[in-house]
Order: structure tokens, then C-alpha cells, then sequence
């Protein structure tokens, strides 16, 4: 195994740890179960600064932002981290994409969850992709 593989394995594992992490586990949990928001004033309302489930949308929301990032960056295989939980990445977009433009709007921060964004793109063209590949 090459240096470089190397560290890709100890950053694959490096994510798996926090993604199975007892606070990943009860971020996701919570967001399963409870997270429903109509738009950006009833997030604030639901989930105010400090509350749990703020606190865990941003668990969930910066933890595949910042995967997202490393698919940018080219730091670890793209199909790797794709292939590591992309229901829940699609669900978390689904389910927060609206309110995420709403944010993006408000706090004038257009690049707020981009990581993520670009991660659902991704995952969204290589289910695509799997999808062809099924078909032949």
C-alpha cells in the first residue's frame, strides 16, 4: 500500500469513528425521529441558538459539509466517501435543502453547506451512473 493510500485509509477510518460516534448516533437518531421544520422561522422557533436539536442539525449538516469539502479538494477518493452512507446524505439533504437556501439567504452566506450540497451532486450522479449500469 502506497503512502498515500495510506492516509486515505486512516482518514476513512478517522470518519467512520465519528460517524459512529454515540453524538453522530443520537444527531441522526434525533434528525430520523423529530427533525421537521416548514421553513427558516420555524427552525429558529423548533430549534433555538443552544437547543439540541440545533445542535445536531449542525452535527449532521457540518459533518457532511465537510466531507463534501474533501471531495472538492480531492483529499480522498470521491466514490469512497460516496459509498459510505448515501442515504443519509440524501436524506439529510432532502429534508434540509430549503432550509439551508433560506439560511444561505438570510445570513448572506452563499457558500453555507456547500461541501454538502456538492456531496449530494455527486451522490445523485453516481446513483445515476449505478442506476445505467444495472440496465446493461
Amino acid at each position: 500500500m502506497t503512502t498515500d493510500k495510506f492516509k486515505e485509509a486512516e482518514l476513512l477510518l478517522r470518519i467512520y469513528e465519528i460517524y459512529s460516534s454515540d453524538p453522530m448516533v443520537d444527531a441522526f437518531t434525533w434528525f430520523y425521529k423529530d427533525f421537521h421544520v416548514e421553513d427558516f422561522e420555524d427552525y429558529e422557533k423548533r430549534y433555538p441558538l443552544g437547543s439540541e436539536g440545533r445542535k445536531y442539525f449542525n452535527r449532521i449538516g457540518n459533518f457532511f459539509d465537510l466531507l463534501g469539502t474533501f471531495i472538492e479538494r480531492n483529499l480522498v477518493s470521491k466514490d469512497l466517501i460516496i459509498e459510505f452512507c448515501p442515504d443519509d446524505i440524501k436524506s439529510f439533504w432532502k429534508e434540509a435543502k430549503t432550509l439551508i437556501f433560506q439560511m444561505r439567504k438570510k445570513w448572506n452566506d452563499p457558500k453555507l453547506y456547500a461541501g454538502l450540497e456538492t456531496l449530494n451532486k455527486e451522490i445523485m450522479n453516481w446513483a445515476e451512473k449505478m442506476k445505467k449500469q444495472r440496465k446493461r
